[in-house]
């Protein structure tokens, strides 16, 4: 039975509810466009990630200060978030991988910890709790909810617009489409947009859940082996291993716990790895007794949740942008949840698609050029992700490898946070954005430290060469070593072209050491960029 239909049309119908689609719907009705914001269907709900860095902080709180909603600003500073979410979520003050060979014991000596500044609050975000708090700030703003949250069954679109059926029966009608509803979505269904194989590089066969019972990694060795280490489980831990890692995020690791689980995400190389099980508690046990120091931490560990499985993890659909409807975040490309891109990317693609949609609802014009310029910028985006999870991949075969790679991934990582920053305050004082809208050219949309993108660049095709068989492992990190040493960008401070520099820890001498190093003899650029706001451990106000 269908439903009587709204007379009034909507502007936008954004199908899916989790944290990308609630900010995007709470942007856009904050700006005044008519939203409707639906779920996905049952079952239709993917495994989503659950860890951010300090730039995915920088990411929220410019989407807090550019769209004037202070909430969306406590993703980034967990401090401000309401206690019921805080306290079932995990914090994370640091970022630990521990390589492992099949058969040994864990070695110390092939371990990497990087602890987050004191002043940022980056997190371990329990998905339902964190996406519903989401949906309820676009309510909030006013995002239409239909009565009893009906999800969506099926899509039309066409020129007039867009007609979205929902399982009660409902008819509704929006001028355009917003699909980020994921795998299996209707939208995608009728377009036959999915690709038959996904139009990425990177493969896995993934397994993820939550656990109980997951014993804290500092329990299961001796931690003082691990010279100046913090405790392991009070931040993500990555246990790697020749093509594969396993991503441990604890959710009662914070003050006054309310959530005993743990989030268990393991990736494979699938053609590596064929021998496992199909099952994937099967494959998952069987894998972590290859690793003694990996089955003590498992060893009364039990699944709180149905696995996510998939042989292979990646999928993708396109084109991203059509007449009426757009393909967004987890809809248009799936791929590996590891380095905190998952969240990270989800808050760049709103910071992208949101003002170019309030531009085609003020105008009714739906094929503006910012809208392909939204969907370019997903690509370029979801290509340098692929690239980044790549060269992960082919860095897990050899620590020493790792152990570079890491230091590449953190410098792009940080300075990218820098850089965003100071491109915001200037954004701020001008009362203009084109600053950081420099979306389709490249995965940059700001300005980033000079050279900085083509070191990426040589270091990513140093490692495709590891993986084509055409350089080894040592000589590719030393290679990695030798970029970081030579470029004029990298604080030496940080010690990154140091192998043995293994535990970073951002003091205040060291801070203060790096604003010298910016006055003096850094590039220009960095006097703006690196300024004692920027550098010292006081804690930035939630819209800072």
């Amino acid at each position: 039975m269908t439903v009587e239909t709204p007379s009034t049309p909507f502007d936008v119908a954004v199908l899916g509810t989790h944290l990308g689609c609630a900010m995007l719907a709470a942007i856009l009705a904050k700006q005044g466009v008519r939203v409707l914001l639906v779920d996905a269907a049952p079952g239709q709900e993917e495994f989503a990630g659950e860890t951010t860095v300090p730039y995915t902080a920088e990411v929220f709180f410019t989407l807090a200060r550019r769209f004037d909603i202070p909430e969306l600003a406590a993703f980034g500073l967990t401090s401000a978030l309401p206690s019921e979410i805080r306290r079932s979520s995990g914090i994370k003050r640091s970022l630990g991988f521990l390589h492992h060979s099949e058969g040994r014991q864990q070695v110390p000596e092939q371990a990497v910890q990087f602890n987050v500044p004191g002043e940022h609050a980056e997190w371990h975000l329990y998905r339902p709790h964190v996406d519903q708090h989401a949906w309820t700030i676009a309510r909030r703003y006013g995002a239409v909810v239909v009565p009893h949250r009906p999800a969506v069954a099926d899509v039309r679109v066409g020129a007039g617009g867009a007609d979205v059926l929902l399982a009660d029966g409902s008819l509704h009608r929006a001028r355009f489409v917003v699909d980020g509803s994921g795998a299996g979505s209707p939208l995608v269904r009728r377009l036959g947009a999915e690709d038959a194989a996904p139009k990425l590089r990177s493969r896995s066969r993934v397994l993820a859940t939550h656990m109980y019972g997951v014993r804290p990694y500092e329990q299961c060795v001796r931690q003082a082996d691990y010279v100046s280490a913090t405790d392991w489980s009070m931040g993500t831990i990555s246990h790697l291993f020749p093509g594969g890692w396993l991503q441990l995020a604890h959710f009662g690791n914070g003050e006054d716990p309310v959530n005993p689980l743990t989030s268990v995400v393991l990736s494979l190389d699938p053609g590596r790895y064929a021998d496992l099980p199909g099952d994937p508690e099967q494959a998952f046990r069987e894998l972590v007794r290859r690793f003694p120091t990996l089955a003590r931490s498992f060893k009364d560990a039990v699944a709180a949740r149905p696995w996510t499985a998939a042989r292979v993890w990646q999928r993708t659909a396109g084109p991203a942008f059509g007449e009426g409807w757009f393909l967004f975040d987890r809809t248009f490309s799936r791929n590996d949840l590891f380095l905190s891109r998952d969240v990270t990317m989800t808050a760049e693609m709103v910071h992208a698609l949101a003002p170019a949609l309030v531009e085609a609802a003020r105008r009714d014009d739906w094929s503006t050029p910012a809208l392909r310029r939204a969907a370019l910028f997903q690509e370029r985006l979801v290509d340098f992700n692929d690239r980044l999870l790549a060269g992960a991949r082919t860095a897990t075969t050899d620590f020493r490898l790792w152990n570079a790679y890491s230091r590449v991934w953190l410098l792009w990582s940080m300075l990218s946070a820098l850089s965003l920053k100071s491109a915001r305050n200037r954004c701020l004082a001008r009362g203009r954005w084109e600053e950081v809208e420099r979306f389709g050219d490249d995965a940059f949309w700001f300005r980033p430290p000079d050279g900085l993108p083509g070191l990426l660049d040589r270091a990513l095709g140093e490692l495709a060469e590891v993986e084509a068989g055409t350089r080894s492992a040592s000589a590719c990190a030393g290679r990695l070593f030798t970029l970081l040493r030579r470029a004029p960008f990298v604080p030496p401070v940080y010690r990154f072209a140091d192998p043995d520099a293994r535990y970073y820890h951002f003091s205040t001498a060291r801070r203060l050491r790096m604003l010298l190093w910016s006055k003096t003899v850094a590039p220009a650029e960095f006097r703006t960029m690196m300024t004692k706001e920027n550098l010292t451990n006081v804690p930035p106000p939630a819209m800072h």
